[in-house]
């Protein structure tokens, strides 16, 4: 089994019914946090000899739907899975929950990364399109005793005035860690997370591009601040 101290999820809630003090005994949690790096992004696109998109016409403003996470990764708790066992990475938290880390890890993306789409801050009356984000994995899995921070999630853009689906993709990330450290662990999901957001910036833009070839300009342009977008 994996040397990083871990607590197992059902013998957390069976530690509950035992002994309670209300003085503060056990040792404190150390903190982590991850998010979106564009130093990582950079360094890779000089490596490969790229300097990045072009800027051209301004960009198409998307909004956020749904950001869905696991239940039991959603939290601040770190996961770890092995085999069938899942267990929570003992005096070891996030800074606040996974699920909103990671949502500031997208905006941060769009902000810093995106070339062609944006993040739409006035919400849905200012838009034409919908980000819906399915997180399937946020844990680090061990085989044989190695660590890999695993990070995969589905995505959909959604046209709001009709509910279409313009383009889907399942994106994920798996970045084996060196030995079972924490401090290494959270590395691993800053660059994961990293990975997982520009692929998630790049078929953003791809799907918006391959609509535009076929879409009319009224369907393409920007819906006036009174339109009202049912069902969200």
């Amino acid at each position: 089994m994996k040397t990083l101290k871990t607590a197992t999820v059902f013998g957390a809630a069976i530690a509950l019914t035992g002994c309670v003090t209300l003085l503060p005994k056990t040792k404190p949690a150390q903190l982590y946090r991850f998010g979106y790096t564009p130093e990582l992004v950079e360094q890779k696109a000089e490596a490969a000899g790229t300097a990045g998109r072009a800027v051209g016409m301004a960009p198409t403003g998307i909004v956020f739907g749904t950001v869905t996470f696991p239940q039991d990764s959603a939290g601040d708790r770190i996961v770890t899975v092995e085999g069938s066992e899942v267990a929570y990475v003992a005096e070891a938290r996030w800074t606040s929950a996974a699920s909103g880390l990671f949502k500031d890890a997208i905006s941060t993306g769009f902000a810093r990364g995106g070339q062609s789409v944006t993040l739409e801050p006035r919400g849905p009356t200012a838009a034409n399109f919908r980000l819906d984000i399915s997180v399937r994995k946020f844990e680090t899995d061990y085989k044989r005793n190695r660590p890999t921070v695993s990070v995969a999630l589905d995505a959909r853009l959604i046209r709001l005035s009709d509910r279409m689906v313009v383009g889907q993709k399942f994106i994920s990330a798996d970045i084996p860690v060196r030995k079972s450290d924490m401090s290494l662990m959270a590395d691993g999901y800053n660059e994961a997370t990293t990975q997982v957001v520009t692929s998630l910036i790049d078929f953003s833009e791809d799907a918006l591009a391959n609509y535009a070839q076929t879409a009319t300009p009224q369907e393409m342009a920007k819906p006036s601040a009174t339109q009202k977008v049912e069902g969200l």
